[in-house]
């Protein structure tokens, strides 16, 4: 059965086109530029062989340059297949070339009424396929002034090939030549539109399957998209409803490992109180780490609402200064840079912010120094804080210093120095200060240590950054 396979199958040996990865309309391009031109060389050859004889005699010249003709179009399937040439120049050098040698022969023998004349209407045809509307339109009006110029020029230019002998109307070529000559023409004219319109509908058709395909792996990935939000916050709720059953235990744990140090001390046995101790900072830990569990929980959950208030952000980082230096050997330097004002924001979640990095910096500090800085900036009726906390702690990448936003750490970053005690803290703080539109983040400094910036606008409605009960990337 006669397909259209068959021809690309043809095309695909010529070219290599799939193989070599070429894009599906320069593939469509480049085949009908290649297919056109080997019919055109067909069609002119015919033509020749059938105008030949009636004019070798009359018009000699004529008759020669007709017969090259042909073998101009010969080089364009190799200028395809072979070069580097820009296709849409090759293909109005064809188009050109098909032009001239049409409107040239066709003014040597008669003009508007000669049948060689047909060929200029396949040219717009042939150029909206190979070069788009734009093209196609221009030359239906270069065509039009052409068929215009033969039309009123006829009396200057050479009799028409039927009319060579004799004088007429007494000796015209018989009726059966002429319509020999127009039905092979427009056979031959019929087969080039129809495999310029195969061509297209096959590109058509396998863009329509990619379409297809691209939008069934789209629905895919959305539907992929929604089930893993919906795993995280089923997720999260789980662990916003099991808060209670996980603490309560652990309240019990620490409340009678610090009744039982205190009776060992009371008895004077040291060893057991140490021990009961080891497990009251265990248990310690456990229970902050699940609180940050259960924080990011809620977060994630949207269960966690901002509850703007007018707050003096100056004396809340001072108390949180003043907090963490009581419970810490490390000096803590805090330096307000200009004034800054009382602003609308939720000052709860924000001093959790700052007494979760000021703890980190006193952690892995190297207990020396750690510096804190407030700046402000107001415009457009909106005051923008930034909090700053500096540390003189062990050197890391930038790649390192990303990482430790992020809410749990594998087995080979431990081994990292500032992994050592690394918890959630980060994690909750950067997340709780998405919530009121503000982000956190880290800078290595050049002397060494680290710098954790937090950056918080005053409060507007809708100006946080991740929405509830959708996991924000850390």
């Amino acid at each position: 059965m006669i397909s259209y396979a068959w021809l690309n199958n043809i095309w695909e040996a010529m070219s290599g086109d799939v193989a070599a990865g070429v894009p599906l309309l320069t593939s469509a391009q480049r085949r009908l530029l290649t297919f056109t031109a080997l019919l055109t060389f067909v069609i002119a050859l015919v033509w020749v062989t059938l105008t030949g004889v009636t004019l070798i005699n009359e018009r000699p010249v004529v008759a020669l340059l007709s017969a090259l003709a042909p073998f101009m179009f010969l080089p364009f399937p190799y200028l395809v297949l072979r070069t580097q040439f820009d296709l849409n120049g090759l293909s109005h050098l064809y188009l050109g070339t098909l032009f001239a040698i049409v409107t040239a022969t066709a003014a040597s023998i008669g003009g508007a009424v000669s049948t060689t004349s047909f060929f200029l209407m396949l040219i717009p045809l042939l150029a909206t396929l190979l070069l788009g509307i734009r093209a196609g339109v221009a030359w239906a009006g270069l065509v039009a002034l052409t068929f215009a110029a033969l039309h009123f020029g006829r009396a200057y230019l050479p009799e028409p090939a039927f009319q060579t002998e004799g004088v007429a109307p007494n000796q015209w070529l018989r009726v059966g030549e002429v319509s020999g000559w127009n039905a092979t023409m427009m056979t031959l004219l019929a087969l080039a539109a129809s495999l310029s319109v195969a061509n297209f509908r096959s590109v058509v058709s396998k863009s329509s399957a990619l379409l297809v395909a691209a939008a069934r792996t789209t629905q895919g990935a959305l539907k992929a998209q929604e089930v893993a939000e919906e795993v995280g916050r089923a997720r999260a709720e789980f662990m916003a409803n099991v808060s209670h059953e996980l603490r309560t235990p652990l309240n019990a744990i620490i409340g009678y490992s610090e009744l039982l140090a205190e009776t060992a001390e009371e008895r004077g046995d040291m060893t057991g109180a140490q021990d009961n101790r080891r497990v009251l900072e265990a248990a310690s830990n456990l229970r902050k780490m699940i609180n940050d569990i259960l924080k990011l929980s809620a977060i994630d959950a949207g269960r966690v609402s901002v509850d703007a208030v007018q707050t003096d952000i100056e004396d809340l980082v001072r108390d949180a200064v003043l907090a963490l230096s009581r419970t810490s050997e490390v000096q803590i330097a805090f330096n307000c840079i200009g004034v800054t004002p009382p602003i609308r924001i939720d000052g709860g979640k924000l001093d959790q912010c700052v007494r979760e990095l000021l703890a980190h910096a006193i952690a892995h500090g190297g207990g020396r120094q750690v510096e804190i800085s407030l700046t402000s900036r107001t415009e457009g009726g909106r005051t923008d804080i930034c909090i700053a906390i500096t540390d003189s702690g062990p050197t890391v990448d930038q790649h390192w210093a990303d990482r430790l936003f992020e809410p749990f750490i594998s087995a080979e970053d431990t081994r990292h120095p500032r992994s050592e005690r690394a918890d959630l803290g980060l994690a909750v703080s950067r997340r709780t200060a998405r919530l009121f539109g503000g982000d956190v983040h880290a800078t290595v400094r050049e002397n060494g240590g680290l710098q954790l910036t937090l950056t918080a606008p005053e409060w507007r409605e809708g100006n946080q950054r991740v929405a509830p009960g959708v996991l924000p990337r850390s």
